[in-house]
């Protein structure tokens, strides 16, 4: 990681904030007394929950280390030296809270903190400053000019110390390699698989990461543990990839080449593989590979990849992945993915035929459009099926499926409450909302409040989770996702209309309640009681 080296941009545009590296000196009087908000610095990313988190993450960083900050700016050092201490700072900062910074965002970090470290001087300093060469006489006239002929002045000796790289005010490693982040990284996985058997299961493999941590501060402890487990039992570097939702694949050219794709537009990649083993260990981990070297596959969450291996690619191996879209996801693969188990997609299958009502409630990003798309799936042709969504995740050719999008905010657009009163006039068997704002939550509520009253159709919605608790008296079963303990997403609890607990996630399994459904006797009247006995035993 380079702290000015190039790398993508946002855009092509300038930033509308310069940069202290295309500005001259600040002014005491101009410049603010203290750090500036992110979106004076560059453009925030159109996800606005990565742009809140960035925000966040900025903000706690200059608050809290501004000594790490004047440590690396040791007059010993070089203006690149310094640069590049800086970088790596800010780039390990944002990366152990979740966030992974472009190379354009880099760098307009960095300079902003130069900057900073600049105006808090000029602020102290109420003098000008000194000039950098003085003399203290002018030559005598009587000198003898000089001819280059001269012996020269014997060279100083210098100590060793002054080569050695200033102390750490934050913490002490006995591990030379672990002074980085990703150094770290590499010797909990060492000392975690020295602990493990091969083959071994995510929970054991977690306390034994667990165990290797116990002496390391509790700050940036369950980060480190979660990429750790990645690394172990996951696909490591791809996983951080993957975990943004705005990359739509990665191509990996080589250890030393990695790219990502975001909008059309592939640009490489801040992370890279340590070396070709590195690469190879994730690989083995994707797929078995034919005699021939070249391999096609498929994720469990439906994306879909490519790999050639050496010597048909001498640089590599060589790995495309790209991600699936959300209507592509079945019952069959978010089981395979974990998101869900058997019992609980066998609960969804029953509710739906026999016309309750289901609220699906999780964060953005955590799979509430699969879920969707794979109950819808799972009904077949058979059942005549009406969307409502500003999206087209659920554009699969089907007879019996009619797909109703919202059109963008526009004067004289059909509105969401009217494209609703639309979906129940078309009479379906299963209505599937989606993509639901908390202006719409009245219409969305009164649609399910017909549906008690009919009992004719099976409402499925997806909502965001603070609207969530709006909606959960008036539905039958009730679905909340979240990030489990491994940082993956999850069903993490099922409740029926009064709350009672059905089903939920801990200690990275899937547990059943104890509690008797509010919806058993419907169910029973319906014909489904053995099997509703069946999901819940």
């Amino acid at each position: 990681m380079t702290a000015l080296s190039g790398g993508d941009r946002l855009e092509d545009r300038p930033s509308p904030e310069s940069s202290v590296l295309e500005r001259p000196n600040p002014v005491a009087s101009e410049t603010p007394p203290g750090e500036r908000s992110l979106d004076r610095i560059f453009p925030l990313p159109g996800d606005a929950t990565r742009g809140r988190q960035m925000q966040e993450t900025w903000q706690a960083f200059c608050g809290g280390m501004e000594g790490a900050v004047r440590a690396a700016l040791d007059s010993s050092r070089s203006p690149p030296e310094i640069a590049y201490a800086i970088g790596e700072l800010v780039h390990n900062y944002f990366r152990t809270r979740g966030v992974t910074l472009t190379s354009f965002e880099l760098r307009r970090l960095v300079a902003e903190v130069l900057d900073l470290q600049d105006r808090a001087r000029v602020r102290v300093k109420a003098h000008a400053e000194p000039a950098l060469v003085v003399f203290t006489a002018e030559p005598a006239a009587s000198a003898k000019p000089w001819t280059g002929d001269e012996s020269a002045a014997p060279t100083p000796r210098v100590a060793d110390s002054v080569f050695q790289a200033p102390p750490s005010p934050l913490v002490e490693l006995p591990v030379r390699d672990a002074v980085s982040f990703d150094g770290l990284l590499v010797t909990v996985v060492a000392r975690s698989r020295a602990r493990l058997k091969p083959g071994v299961d995510r929970a054991t493999a977690r306390e034994a990461i667990d165990a290797v941590l116990a002496d390391l501060p509790a700050e940036g402890r369950e980060r480190l543990a979660l990429l750790a487990l990645s690394e172990i039992c996951g696909l490591g570097l791809i996983d951080r990839l993957w975990a943004d939702r705005s990359i739509r694949a990665v191509v990996v050219n080589g250890p030393d080449a990695v790219f990502v794709e975001r909008n059309g537009v592939l640009a490489p990649a801040l992370e890279r593989f340590r070396d070709r083993e590195h690469l190879l260990d994730v690989v083995a981990r994707l797929c078995r590979l034919p005699p021939s070297g070249i391999a096609d596959f498929r994720l469990r969450d439906g994306s879909e990849g490519m790999l050639v291996m050496p010597p048909a690619a001498p640089a590599g191996p060589v790995l495309v992945l790209r991600r699936g879209e959300p209507g592509s996801a079945t019952l069959e693969r978010l089981i395979a993915s974990e998101m869900l188990d058997r019992p609980i997609a066998d609960l969804l299958r029953i509710a739906v035929r026999c016309r309750l009502d289901v609220l699906i409630a999780g964060p953005e990003g955590s799979g509430k459009t699969a879920v969707l798309a794979a109950i819808a799936r799972d009904l077949g042709d058979a059942t005549r099926i009406v969307t409502v969504a500003r999206h087209r995740e659920f554009r699969w050719p089907s007879p019996s499926k009619v797909e109703l999008v919202v059109p963008p905010d526009e004067a004289g657009a059909v509105s969401f409450p009217a494209l609703l009163a639309a979906g129940l006039r078309l009479r379906p068997d299963v209505l599937l909302v989606d993509s639901v704002r908390a202006p719409e939550l009245p219409a969305l509520g009164e649609v399910l409040s017909l549906g008690e009253r009919a009992g004719e159709r099976a409402n499925v919605v997806a909502v965001p989770d603070a609207m969530a608790t709006a909606l959960e008296g008036r539905v039958d079963l009730a679905l909340r996702l979240g990030r489990a303990r491994d940082g993956l997403f999850r069903v993490v609890s099922v409740t029926d209309s009064s709350g009672a607990r059905l089903f939920g996630h801990e200690n990275g399994r899937f547990h059943r309640g104890t509690a008797e459904p509010s919806f058993a006797g419907l169910v029973r009247d319906a014909g489904y009681g053995e099997a509703l006995s069946t999901a819940l035993r």
